[in-house]
């Protein structure tokens, strides 16, 4: 090794290539922010749900139709707006990214096999709660008047499809796994986070204990694909495929009821 000349000071050595920079460390998000979230969120849902049973006192259409654009605009708007816009993301950011072929077809295939034991979660919870010996399942067919109200069955069938196949599960997605899983996730491991933001996500359909338990089963099907694939736009497209499939059956088996064809 030759000397250097005296006062003449080494150059610093530079990394090595192979040596990756430090991970930046995941934001921690705040109580507070959380909070802001669901006062937003839900208080906007609420106060858009009470208009509409003020503006629409009998279940329509019309009605169903506006109920789904308010869950879109106040879910997915809360989203953009506290997610999105006020922490400077990028959509791709936020979780809005490519996800894998085989993640696909893995989350396409539980997306069909969740949905018997979504049906069997509700009766479960309306019998466990004493209603279904109490005249049967009220607060489930009240969710069905939504779903399903009178009228001509091939419109109701498209704009039900468009509300509760597409565009809920877009909302809810971004709302639900977006800002409350990430929450979750950015404070707790997995199991926490999944548990915890499925209980908020079933708890957003407290109008019947049966579609509480259902929604809870599917809550933590999409907090795990999320978990896994790192791409809200899986969860949005298995979400909006068991939505859509469910709506089928019904619409499919009130055609067979005669109340119309499709």
């Amino acid at each position: 090794m030759t000397d250097l000349p005296a006062g003449v000071a080494p150059a610093p050595s530079e990394p090595a290539a192979s040596e990756p920079a430090p991970a930046a460390a995941p934001r921690r998000g705040a109580w507070l922010e959380l909070v802001a979230y669901l006062v937003v969120g839900f208080g906007l849902f609420l106060l858009a749900s009470f208009a509409l049973s003020r503006l629409f006192p009998q279940i329509t259409i019309v009605a169903s139709t506006a109920l789904y654009g308010a869950n879109f605009l106040c879910f997915a708007g809360t989203a953009y707006v506290l997610g999105v816009r006020r922490q400077h993301l990028t959509w791709a950011d936020f979780g809005l990214k490519p996800f894998s072929a085989r993640h696909l077809l893995l989350a396409l295939v539980l997306a069909a096999a969740v949905l018997p034991l979504r049906g069997a979660a509700a009766v479960a919870a309306e019998a466990l709660t004493g209603r279904l010996s109490a005249g049967g399942l009220a607060d489930v067919q009240r969710r069905l008047d939504i779903i399903a109200p009178a009228g001509p069955l091939p419109l109701n069938f498209a704009l039900t499809l468009l509300g509760a196949g597409l565009l809920a599960p877009v909302a809810e997605e971004l709302f639900f796994r977006g800002l409350i899983y990430g929450w979750f996730r950015s404070r707790f491991s997995v199991w926490p986070a999944v548990i915890l933001s499925s209980t908020i996500f079933a708890l957003g359909h407290i109008d019947s204990i049966g579609v509480v338990a259902s929604s809870f089963i599917l809550g933590l099907l999409l907090a795990l694909i999320v978990e896994r694939s790192r791409s809200l736009w899986l969860s949005i497209l298995v979400h909006a495929a068991n939505n859509s499939l469910a709506v089928v059956l019904l619409y499919v088996a009130l055609a067979v009821q005669g109340r119309g064809g499709l």
